[in-house]
């Protein structure tokens, strides 16, 4: 057993990741736009979607709630993003503004004209 710890995408954000495209892994994700819940031990991911799918939301705690695409779970070091199909695994990335741009995003731009 596995102890996950549960990371709600914000509103705005869970509004925004459910519309767009499927992105290509590896995901990246910023800290900043989740909300972090509950921790649940169990024996896969899809242990913890399917108890809190079943269980719905937690009367006697109002930030527990199923699952949702771009929602994540952490464990042991391993970040898994939910998607429509499944869970993929994903990192964090540092949200560092400089200019416009965060750090990452101008690293790739600069990458993608150099190649």
């Amino acid at each position: 057993m596995a102890t996950f710890q549960i990371l709600y995408l914000v509103p705005d954000r869970a509004k925004k990741y459910r519309a767009a495209a499927p992105a290509k892994p590896p995901f990246r994700l910023r800290r900043a736009h989740y909300t972090p819940g509950p921790t649940r031990a169990a024996s896969s991911p899809y242990e913890v979607w399917k108890t809190l799918r079943e269980g719905g939301e937690d009367p006697t705690d109002p930030g527990v709630r199923p699952l949702g695409v771009g929602d994540v779970l952490e464990t042991q070091g391993q970040v898994l993003v939910c998607h429509y199909w499944g869970f993929e695994p994903a990192e964090w990335v540092e949200s560092v503004r400089s200019g416009q741009r965060t750090r990452t995003e101008g690293q790739k731009a600069h990458k993608d004209r150099a190649g």
